[in-house]
């Protein structure tokens, strides 16, 4: 009688040690998951933050035009960064229309008139992006043609860097700039070059110009130099919106890259952008001229004093970091160590009463 009764107390404190022990690890996840579900959600939101476009919002309102005043102006309040797109909306948000003028006026006092919107209707939204060559506070003028007093909802909001829709992340980009120009300016920029590689220029007009303007061409002349001073005319009064060509060089060294534009009377200024990438080796620069065929590495340099560009890449895995979270941590120690300590104490009661038997 006495061992079963000591049988039976045994096995009770081992179902009661048993049902501890998972009383006590759901708990634990109990506590861990909200941790863990909080940290989920507050990461969710972060994102959602960072991931709104709130932060570049420059103007957010609706504003009302009169027939006695059909005209808005954000005088020099409006701050743009260089090298970046700028998105103007409008959108008639009472059941009337009209027509309207947008202009722009940098920090130097120049107009852009960039668009003139017709046939504006409710609910008709409209998107007019500007790529910016110089940071500074511009002034914005909005100019309504109506008959009927009506409201306009106007956002202004930071966009992607000049070019970003042109080249893909993956590209190697190796130049890239944003230049206002007058009529009859010349942009010259030093450019270093790998043999026998092929690049991908870009040029693009980056500032819409308005319908209503008449006289409004713009074009451009473009040449290049090769570090021996051979000339290369790539381009003469050619119409520009965008364009892309690709060069293959046959020499090493500093290019010197020239591009003049042209402008017709009345548009008084336009912004444009240039890309380089470098797309690839196109030969094994066997050359059987050349004594020594296979010409030494040439380490990436960037010398900012002669505007000399030279190609610079890093490993994306260099700055990765790898790590456990805490939580997961935690739950893989209990996991493991709750039942091992149950299967311990069960050895060790075990034993007891063996010895006790004894």
């Amino acid at each position: 009688m006495g061992i079963r009764k000591e049988n039976r107390n045994r096995k009770r404190r081992i179902i009661l040690l048993i049902v501890f022990s998972l009383m006590t690890l759901s708990g634990l996840l109990g506590l861990i998951t909200p941790s863990i579900n909080s940290s989920e959600q507050n990461t969710e939101t972060e994102n959602l933050l960072h991931s709104s476009s709130y932060e570049n919002l420059l103007v957010d309102k609706v504003y009302t035009f009169t027939v006695t005043n059909p005209t808005l102006t954000f005088d020099s309040n409006i701050e743009f960064e260089k090298s970046y797109y700028y998105h103007i909306f409008v959108e008639i948000v009472t059941p009337h229309e009209c027509e309207m003028f947008i202009s722009i006026i940098d920090l130097e006092g120049d107009r852009y008139d960039i668009t003139h919107e017709k046939d504006m209707v409710q609910d008709d939204s409209r998107q007019i992006p500007f790529g910016v060559a110089m940071t500074g506070n511009y002034t914005f003028i909005f100019e309504a043609i109506l008959t009927e007093n009506l409201n306009v909802y106007i956002t202004i909001e930071k966009g992607d860097e000049v070019l970003d829709d042109r080249i893909s992340p993956d590209e190697n980009t190796i130049y890239k700039n944003v230049t206002k120009f007058k009529t009859g300016n010349i942009f010259e920029y030093r450019l270093f070059l790998n043999t026998d590689r092929y690049y991908k220029f870009i040029i693009e007009r980056v500032s819409p110009i308005s319908r209503s303007l008449e006289l409004s061409r713009v074009s451009m002349e473009h040449k290049l130099w090769d570090p021996t001073r051979i000339l290369f005319k790539i381009f003469e009064n050619l119409t520009l919106s965008y364009m892309e060509y690709y060069l293959h060089t046959a020499t090493e060294g500093i290019y010197i890259i020239d591009i003049t534009i042209f402008i017709e009377p009345d548009v008084e200024c336009v912004n444009v952008a240039f890309g380089v990438i470098e797309k690839g080796q196109i030969s094994k620069i066997i050359d059987p001229n050349d004594p020594d065929p296979f010409p030494p590495v040439v380490d990436p340099v960037i010398d900012d004093d002669d505007d000399i560009i030279i190609n610079e890449t890093q490993n994306p895995q260099s700055d990765v970091v790898y790590s456990i979270p805490e939580e997961g941590t935690i739950i893989v120690i209990a996991l493991v160590g709750i039942p091992v300590g149950v299967i311990v104490a069960i050895v060790f009661i075990h034993k007891r009463k063996n010895v006790s038997s004894l």
